[in-house]
């Protein structure tokens, strides 16, 4: 009996494979060159931001000469579309391809701020660490940079500590805006209270941040932090409140 039901299985999954396979031909070749009557533009992460709309995305692709509707639209062209949409400044990942039905599907993608740069120049850095330039319809809520921030440091070392300050539940929730002085050091500008928080250099963020944390728990949550105008982390084994 056991034989038999090992034997059955084996029909139905060579069956499945073979219906799969045949289906994948079918269609492929069918939509190989296929008249696209309608145009479908989604953006898989609208729920999570909207930099771009889908008429101004399908405005940016015919301004670049594609003509979509009632044209054939072969594989190469779907890529060739993605491209396209790949320079837009807002858009990160794009898949272009051809249904049964005659509708061509264009699935992006947004870039993704991790921080913001003003001062001299006003810029995100998304996620792959690239520059992004603002526009009127882009707004995200991300930590602020300010002062004297060249874009390597925005792309490097503080990218990392921006990014590290985003996974920590306590210091995402309390650090509001980090400013770069003239003598290239940190300071942090806390949600809660007037205080400003003297980090240095960059180095060791964690560390400082850590002992930082312990005062705020075993000292401030005591005697408050208020009457404090900075809290300096600069000195190795101590947190100096004056």
């Amino acid at each position: 009996m056991e034989k038999w039901k090992k034997i059955a299985i084996s029909i139905c999954a060579v069956l499945v494979a073979g219906y799969t396979i045949f289906c994948l031909s079918f269609f492929s070749n069918k939509n190989l060159n296929s008249n696209c009557k309608r145009i479908e533009i989604t953006f898989s992460d609208s729920g999570v931001r909207k930099f771009v709309s889908e008429p101004e995305m399908l405005q940016f692709i015919q301004r670049a000469g594609f003509r979509i509707e009632g044209e054939t639209i072969s594989h190469k062209r779907c890529h060739q579309i993605e491209q396209q949409a790949l320079l837009h400044p807002m858009i990160r990942t794009a898949c272009c391809y051809m249904s049964p039905d005659g509708t061509m599907h264009l699935i992006l993608s947004q870039r993704i701020p991790v921080l913001r740069v003003l001062g001299a120049d006003n810029y995100y850095v998304d996620s792959d660490r690239k520059i992004m330039r603002t526009r009127s319809s882009t707004a995200s809520y991300v930590p602020i940079v300010t002062g004297r921030v060249p874009q390597h440091l925005a792309q490097g070392e503080l990218f990392d500590f921006v990014s590290w300050l985003r996974k920590d539940d306590f210091w995402s929730a309390q650090i509001t805006q980090i400013n770069v002085n003239t003598a290239n050091n940190i300071e942090l500008i806390p949600r809660v209270g007037n205080s400003i928080i003297l980090m240095g250099n960059i180095d060791d963020y964690e560390i400082k941040l850590s002992k930082l944390k312990t005062l705020y728990n075993d000292g401030f949550s005591k005697f408050g932090w208020k009457e404090y105008s900075y809290i300096d982390l600069r000195f190795k084994g101590q947190v100096v409140c004056r």
